[in-house]
């Protein structure tokens, strides 16, 4: 009998038929079925929206005013004393922390200018971790301070050369479930990592423009499983790293349309979004975890839900969104549902 690939005729006819019929029952109750080791070429994204809902602050040095606020964090974790969903903004221009409720009503404030500990030149970041500690980086003093929940100075971190140099315009900060601090050490073009104690761990980073490289990166912010992210400002991009610190992914180029950026300075990230803000384009944008364009969010102005040179960005409970407006002295809450 003559054959074909080794089986008789009928019953190679036969394999073909039951080739094709789970050919046919694979399209219709599987339709999402990737060959292995392709990637999908889009991912499904449930599409969020933004509004607006209140504003804090206004132009000045009293209480609940702001002088250029640069940062903003909200307390997710608290007590009647620490204060669940309390909103602390580092404003810049007044050199002091002013810590409000989840209302805006002002609770206190400390610093005030100078160099000695306790005292700020030019406030630029701040990260509450989960023993209610509140570190503060500083861009004129080049340091960052260590302060109890009260506002009470415990300890300098990052004093002296770290892998042979010192601090330079340390800006944006937040820390990992395990309590380790991340800081975007932006005049030296890297990324620092401490323990919870305020020892040095390691660094990303360095100057230029390739994958693990940066230019003046403002900001970081780390996930639950420990993705780090960062806005490498100077190259208008948003850069991912795992946990051992190797590039992942980096989305964003210069521009103002859909996915580009343009001095991207602050970062949020919750379990299925990245929310940057786009400070050149006075604009929120939104990106999923694997860096595909999701939606933008506002204008320049000073209006409802308009920005002048937003910087610093940080989540609250219930989907609240939180942005340093700060050219326009004041700190902005959106509402994202989803």
């Amino acid at each position: 009998m003559k054959r074909l690939m080794g089986k008789p005729q009928n019953e190679f006819w036969g394999i073909i038929l039951h080739i094709l019929m789970w050919s046919v029952t694979l399209s219709i109750f599987c339709p999402k079925a990737f060959a292995m080791g392709q990637v999908p070429t889009t991912e499904e994204v449930v599409t969020p929206s933004v509004t607006y809902s209140r504003e804090f602050g206004l132009p000045g040095s009293g209480e609940r005013q702001f002088y250029y606020p640069q940062d903003v964090k909200v307390s997710l974790v608290g007590d009647l004393e620490t204060g669940l969903g309390n909103i602390f903004v580092v404003d810049s221009g007044n050199n002091r922390i002013q810590r409000l409720d989840e209302n805006g009503g002002f609770i206190y404030q400390f610093g005030g200018f100078g160099n000695t500990p306790g005292k700020f030149n030019t406030p630029d970041g701040i990260a509450v971790d989960f023993n209610y500690r509140i570190y503060v980086s500083e861009k004129d003093n080049d340091r960052i301070q260590l302060f109890d929940i009260r506002g009470n100075f415990l300890q300098e971190i990052a004093s002296g050369e770290i892998d042979y140099r010192a601090l330079q315009d340390p800006a944006g900060m937040d820390v990992d479930t395990l309590g380790n601090l991340y800081v975007a050490d932006s005049g030296n073009d890297r990324v620092l990592k401490f323990d919870v104690t305020g020892s040095f761990l390691t660094e990303i980073g360095g100057f230029g423009v390739g994958a693990g490289f940066f230019n003046r990166p403002m900001d970081v912010a780390v996930d639950r499983d420990r993705y780090v992210y960062v806005a490498d400002t100077g190259n208008n991009r948003i850069q991912k790293f795992d946990i051992d610190g190797r590039p992942v992914l980096s989305f964003g180029t210069l521009g103002n349309g859909s996915g580009q950026l343009f001095l991207p300075q602050g970062l949020a990230v919750d379990d299925k979004f990245v929310y940057v803000s786009d400070s050149g384009n006075n604009r929120i944008c939104i990106f999923t975890k694997k860096g595909q364009f999701v939606l933008a969010f506002g204008q320049k102005g000073f209006g409802k839900g308009e920005f002048n040179d937003p910087m610093g960005i940080s989540l609250g409970k219930k989907g609240r969104l939180y942005v340093a407006d700060t050219g326009n002295h004041r700190v902005q809450e959106l509402k994202v549902s989803y």
